[in-house]
């Protein structure tokens, strides 16, 4: 049920933080020529946790990237990532306490009875 738990809540971090992380002042930055630029994406997976990291790489280096790292705990998950673009970086941390939140909703429930 963990893994479930982890890999929905990772999809839904995902779903919501690429898109916006692609549109970020994509107006400000004149267009490169599709034979000077290019993606390099990493992913590595372990038994119980992640990396998966991107920059994007144009005619003076690296543009922009991005990483984000998972990892299971005892009672829940943490996600921690980076976004870069032109030299200003965006850190993020997230921890879920799943086994705390159960144990208060299932009190919660018995006491409403």
């Amino acid at each position: 049920m963990k893994t479930w738990l982890f890999a929905g809540a990772l999809g839904t971090i995902l779903a919501i933080a690429v898109p916006a992380a692609a549109d970020h002042n994509r107006a400000l930055t004149p267009p490169i020529p599709d034979t000077e630029r290019s993606l390099d994406i990493d992913l590595k997976l372990g038994p119980n946790s992640f990396r998966l990291g991107g920059r994007f790489l144009g005619r003076d280096g690296s543009t922009a990237g991005a990483w984000l790292n998972g990892a299971l705990r005892g009672g829940g998950f943490s996600l921690d990532g980076r976004v870069e673009r032109d030299g200003k970086a965006h850190d993020f941390r997230f921890d879920a306490d799943l086994d705390e939140w159960l144990h208060r909703a299932i009190r919660r429930d018995v006491t409403d009875l």
